[in-house]
């Protein structure tokens, strides 16, 4: 019974936001279609919000996000810098003397082929290993108040968010291009692939949200492409504190790079869904919160 007034309540708030968004264009043909307000209706429902309330990040999850984005512009720019290696190859061999007399050990799990086989490939540091930097840097500014002291500005930092997210892709398209994936079993290229898709899937519905005037599906989209991308650096760091250890007091022998990759993907995987799966539980907590107070 309880459900059913909620879903009641959800319904009606779509019917308001769809009358409203006809009222923004009352006559000729801006008025939007019975597509788009279904499309509303998707947004209010698969969004996870409602007309009254706020999304409002609490301030533990804001914290753990800049952390991360902190640690993936540190990474990308500080060290390892690996898009360097790509411009200049001879990052690539300083790397792999600096780090080679720990990571190349035969019981070692690890290797600095992981950092340096971006070496010598421009257009992939310049197309993903750079630009993530700027994508993390830009996600900080973002959740930040400047959407509500300058919101002007907030608009063209995310239009410029946008760009970069495409561009990131792109970088993807150009390592699967050049088989510079940890490997490039058909399992491991399926799951760069959906990572990708929901990656601009999630960013393209919050740019629609946006321009729709749906400030709250807009923030539950980009929290959606935020985990989407963010964890790469959970995944960095699930490998290097976690994954690790644990194989190294595992008993196996010198692991070969069959082990080496399984242990990268897995720490993928998790990172992957994990974040995802967050991300979901925290907007289906906070529509019940929601739902209880209104």
């Amino acid at each position: 019974h309880t459900f059913n007034i909620q879903h009641s309540a959800m319904l009606a708030t779509c019917s308001n936001l769809c009358t409203c968004a006809s009222s923004l264009h009352p006559t000729g043909t801006d008025a939007p279609s019975p597509a788009k307000c279904q499309m509303l209706n998707t947004f209010c429902i698969w969004g996870q919000h409602a007309a009254s309330g706020s999304l409002a990040i609490p301030r533990s999850l804001h914290k753990a996000v800049n952390f991360l984005c902190y640690f993936m512009m540190f990474w990308s720019l500080i060290f390892p810098m690996s898009w360097l290696s790509g411009v200049w190859e001879r990052w690539g061999t300083i790397l792999e003397t600096f780090l080679g007399t720990t990571m190349n050990k035969p019981k070692m799990w690890t290797s600095t082929e992981v950092i340096t086989k971006y070496t010598g490939h421009a257009a992939v540091a310049m197309t993903h290993n750079l630009p993530s930097a700027l994508w993390a840097f830009l996600v900080v500014i973002q959740l930040s108040s400047i959407r509500r002291t300058h919101p002007r500005f907030h608009r063209l930092c995310g239009y410029l968010h946008a760009a970069v997210s495409v561009v990131l892709m792109a970088g993807v398209a150009i390592m699967q291009s050049r088989k510079l994936y940890f490997s490039m079993h058909p399992m491991v290229v399926w799951f760069m692939n959906i990572c990708a898709i929901w990656f601009l899937f999630s960013l393209a519905y919050a740019v629609l949200a946006a321009r729709a005037k749906l400030y709250r599906a807009h923030r539950a989209w980009m929290l959606r492409h935020i985990a989407s991308g963010i964890w790469v650096a959970v995944q960095r760091i699930l490998f290097g504190a976690v994954a690790l250890p644990l194989a190294r007091v595992s008993g196996i022998g010198p692991p070969t790079d069959l082990h080496r990759q399984i242990l990268f993907g897995a720490a993928s995987v998790i990172a992957f869904v994990g974040c995802v799966l967050y991300c979901e539980v925290y907007l289906w907590w906070s529509l019940r919160k929601q739902l209880k107070v209104t």
